[in-house]
């Protein structure tokens, strides 16, 4: 009787969908507000070594759709690479700027971790990029990691680290 009811409940967890991870419009609406300040920390190409410079973001809502908002970015030091960037939420919150959301963590400070994932290219060749996002208390910090095509590990291509 025993056997039964165990392969009763296996079957059962086994018909039971898995949740997949999902960003939801709570958590952007984290970010917006006052400006973050802090750095971009890149993996230079040429060099392969770290540069830091001084960064800041403001992130909104943007007008008209409930699943966008606007990142600004801003380099004190370097006004030309200044931009804005609209990031959507796909419905269900499963994909965020196009990146496969793969794990969600709630923080005890109220904040998140958000780890996703994208093909595209790096340094001209083929690759995985991993992307955590993580809202923790008044920090927040963006790293994006490359995993060139055919090898074993990422690698971390840049890091932003901002504080309010």
């Amino acid at each position: 009787m025993k056997v039964f009811v165990f392969a009763l409940l296996a079957a059962f967890i086994g018909l039971v969908p898995q949740q997949s991870p999902k960003v939801s419009a709570e958590d952007l609406n984290k970010l917006a507000g006052a400006r973050w300040t802090g750095t971009l920390t890149y993996l230079d190409y040429r060099s392969n070594k770290p540069v830091s410079i001084p960064s800041s973001l403001t992130v909104k809502r943007a007008d008209g759709d409930e699943n966008a908002w606007v990142f600004e970015y801003e380099y004190p030091d370097e006004p030309k690479a200044n931009g804005k960037q609209t990031l959507k939420v796909s419905e269900g919150g499963t994909v965020f700027d196009g990146e496969t959301v793969v794990e969600r963590t709630g923080l005890d400070s109220g904040g998140f971790r958000l780890v996703t994932v994208k093909r595209g290219r790096d340094n001209d060749k083929d690759a995985l990029f991993r992307f955590t996002y993580t809202l923790d208390g008044a920090s927040f910090s963006v790293k994006k990691e490359v995993r060139p095509e055919g090898a074993a590990e990422f690698f971390e291509r840049n890091r932003y680290s901002w504080k309010r």
